[in-house]
């Protein structure tokens, strides 16, 4: 219990200040209110309602997606490179594997055409 002493006092000290935070919201609530205001990011701007009825390109979440899959390798492969010698031949066989599975998810996209832009 002893060490954990920190992250209880540091939870604590978060849910404290979440109360004040909600209480002065609470007791000082805005007072001034516009229709502009309520709007959409508050930009006064009427948005379109007919958003829905066209086809919307996914192309910019799936080159996301993409980015966040083989870019997080990265995140595993440095600190994997940094202790290489003391983890032995399993830890290498597991990046190996980890290495393949990576490659094989980049052929599959390479081939079903995720990687070519329209």
């Amino acid at each position: 219990m002893a060490e954990f002493e920190s992250v209880y006092l540091y939870l604590a000290l978060v849910l404290v200040m979440t109360l004040i935070m909600m209480g002065a919201t609470w007791i000082f609530p805005t007072s001034r209110k516009s229709d502009a205001k309520f709007m959409p990011y508050e930009s006064g701007i009427l948005t379109e309602t007919n958003l829905l009825q066209k086809r919307f390109p996914l192309r910019h979440y799936l080159v996301a997606l993409l980015f966040l899959v083989f870019d997080i390798e990265v995140i595993f492969l440095y600190p994997w490179a940094v202790i290489a010698k003391e983890l032995g031949p399993f830890a290498f066989y597991e990046l190996v594997f980890f290495l393949v599975a990576l490659g094989v998810g980049f052929i599959y996209v390479w081939r079903k055409g995720g990687l070519e832009w329209e």
